[in-house]
């Protein structure tokens, strides 16, 4: 009896300290009032059986699983609001579609970015990211297939680009990469090693990158400049990949316009 009353005790401290910690995470008072009023009858009943009330032990039997019924009723309950929880900061923070960081989420933390490097005087820089040829996957083969692409483009720069680097999607077919800590002076080597033989493949297309970068605080002080110039750079890199493709040569020396 007496091991047994141990390992209970044992049982009921973790699921007790679990329980906490869901209560102090979704902060639902209800169901710790709940858990508690099964705590006290569970346990008032295992003292009265220990101390060998024999008479009584079928009520307390009765009690005691009273007791744990409603205990687990409420941790069921926390669980289900502790997985909701989670999904919706989910879609509050990240993309349906890719799992990138969403613009919004991406937005706040650039700004937080900026007072964090004015404060301990550092550098950081972005990169903004756009898909060449991603028309051509919808038109021919469909968006289903577009949003294929979008989520291997994902994919790709996740493994190209360091753990603690941020992706979000911007819009549409434009992802803005955040390198915490990045010095002006190495982005081009950076930009350069992302977008080298950056090529995903659907079908007969070939999506590549044109990339724009912009760092703080060389290229500006806040958000909406970081962006200006990054965009205005994307756009040149896009042109330039436009100017080269039209005079390019195919295999039979012939023109591809």
């Amino acid at each position: 009896m007496i091991k047994v009353f141990f390992y209970d005790a044992i049982l009921f401290a973790v699921v007790s300290v679990v329980f906490l910690i869901l209560v102090l995470r979704n902060k639902d008072i209800k169901e710790l009032l709940w858990f508690s009023v099964g705590a006290f009858v569970t346990t008032l009943s295992k003292i009265y059986m220990f101390m060998g009330r024999e008479l009584a032990e079928p009520a307390f039997y009765v009690t005691t699983a009273a007791g744990y019924f409603v205990m687990s009723l409420s941790m069921i309950k926390l669980i289900q609001q502790f997985k909701l929880l989670k999904t919706l900061e989910e879609e509050a923070f990240h993309d349906p579609l890719t799992g990138a960081y969403n613009r919004s989420f991406i937005e706040e933390y650039i700004k937080e970015e900026v007072k964090k490097a004015k404060r301990l005087r550092e550098q950081f820089c972005i990169l903004l990211l756009d898909l060449n040829d991603f028309k051509q996957v919808n038109d021919k083969y469909g968006h289903n297939a577009g949003d294929i692409v979008l989520k291997m483009v994902v994919n790709e720069l996740r493994r190209r680009l360091r753990e603690y680097d941020l992706i979000a999607r911007w819009g549409g077919d434009e992802f803005l990469v955040v390198l915490p800590a990045e010095k002006e002076a190495n982005i081009l080597e950076v930009a350069n090693r992302l977008v080298s033989d950056f090529v995903v493949r659907y079908g007969n297309v070939d999506v590549t990158l044109s990339v724009g970068y912009a760092c703080f605080p060389v290229d500006g002080s806040d958000l909406s400049r970081l962006i200006e110039v990054a965009d205005n750079r994307m756009y040149k890199s896009k042109s330039i990949f436009k100017e080269a493709r039209r005079y390019a040569v195919d295999d039979k020396g012939e023109k591809k316009v």
